[in-house]
């Protein structure tokens, strides 16, 4: 990933830690003060804080409860939005949406009544004068648009704190940007708002969500299954603790069967294909893709996987679908469950006449 020059990163960390400066000193951080009977005085500070995170950019100090929010990736203020935190600023959304937000979240944006301004993040560094010109005084980047290097962590902690995403999973294990579950990821954005008693509540009703699709579907325990597409004229699938796959988990699917790489993703070539030959069916994302259906089916070896052959083939077509499926927030899981359950009950039946409708948001 290429960095701003050394020159421009100076000139940038200039601006920030300027605008930050005109800001009351917190701690160890910057914040706004408003005047007196703003709405965006802050609140009154809880027992929560001082709280310290164990992010993946090392221990990060949140001092007292932000009253100013800036994420920085995809998902982070759909997160927010569902613990009752307004964000002050989110990036323009990727399918562009007004407010940054798609249709699934709209209503808890809403709730919290949210009307961030949006900024373009940049594709490969971000702007720390646009950052620090909404005067934050925490900043989310728990699932960024790209990788946090150590220079833009040092240069955007000197506006505000930092929060990325946590260092490790709640089995201790390593986390990569494509694999935090929504539970890690939400309760250290509650730790660092103040909130957690709120993300415990959101977590018990996700949890009663997909057990509620697990009770109902016992016979779909022990299928496999995954989550996959096309790229650049390939096939390739997701890693089994991608979170697109964690939602096929969750109501109850396999989907550790193909997963030997360690990375994000596998590629297959047109002859590696028969590698999915044994899965009881793959999600087909080819929404933002739409010629790769007939790219996927007009392979040699598609006729002879078992799910061609008993129709567990899904194919995701619906834009707005694929948008909440890779969000993971918890008002996307809400909307993802409604349209893939039924889908999913056609593809796992066993019978290959059973039509599997795509799911369209147009009703």
């Amino acid at each position: 990933m290429s960095l701003r020059s050394t020159q421009a990163l100076a000139l940038a960390a200039v601006a920030a830690l300027s605008l930050a400066a005109c800001s009351a000193d917190s701690g160890t951080t910057a914040s706004s003060t408003p005047e007196a009977g703003s709405s965006d005085a802050p609140a009154e500070t809880t027992g929560a804080f001082p709280v310290t995170l164990d992010t993946v950019m090392g221990e990060v100090v949140v001092e007292s409860e932000p009253q100013r929010v800036v994420t920085l990736g995809s998902h982070e203020h759909e997160y927010l939005y569902s613990l009752g935190v307004a964000p002050v600023a989110v990036p323009v959304s990727w399918q562009g949406y007004d407010n940054g937000t798609g249709p699934w979240a709209d209503e808890a944006r809403l709730a919290v009544g949210a009307e961030p301004e949006l900024f373009e993040p940049g594709s490969t560094t971000y702007d720390a004068e646009v950052i620090a010109s909404f005067e934050p005084d925490l900043i989310v980047a728990t699932y960024p648009n790209h990788t946090m290097t150590q220079e833009e962590f040092d240069l955007l902690s000197g506006i505000a704190p930092v929060v990325t995403r946590p260092a490790t999973d709640a089995d201790g294990n390593e986390t990569a940007e494509w694999n935090v579950s929504l539970e890690d990821e939400l309760m250290l954005l509650a730790q660092a708002t103040g909130t957690t008693e709120k993300a415990e509540e959101v977590i018990a009703e996700i949890d009663a969500l997909f057990a509620e699709v697990r009770d109902a579907h016992p016979e779909w325990e022990g299928l496999t299954s995954q989550v996959g597409g096309m790229y650049e004229g390939q096939a390739f699938v997701y890693a089994a603790n991608d979170t697109r796959n964690q939602f096929l988990a969750n109501v109850g699917l396999d989907v550790a069967s193909i997963d030997g790489t360690g990375e994000a993703w596998m590629q297959l070539s047109a002859e590696q294909l028969d590698i999915l030959g044994d899965l009881d069916s793959v999600v087909w994302q080819v929404a933002t893709t739409p010629d790769a259906r007939g790219e996927l089916e007009a392979l040699p070896l598609y006729p002879s996987l078992k799910l061609a052959e008993n129709g567990g083939a899904i194919w995701l077509s619906d834009p707005i679908l694929e948008g909440a499926f890779f969000a993971n927030s918890p008002s996307s899981i809400r909307y993802a469950i409604d349209a893939f359950v039924p889908m999913l009950e056609a593809a796992l039946d066993g019978d290959p006449a059973t039509e599997v409708v795509e799911f369209s948001s147009e009703g």
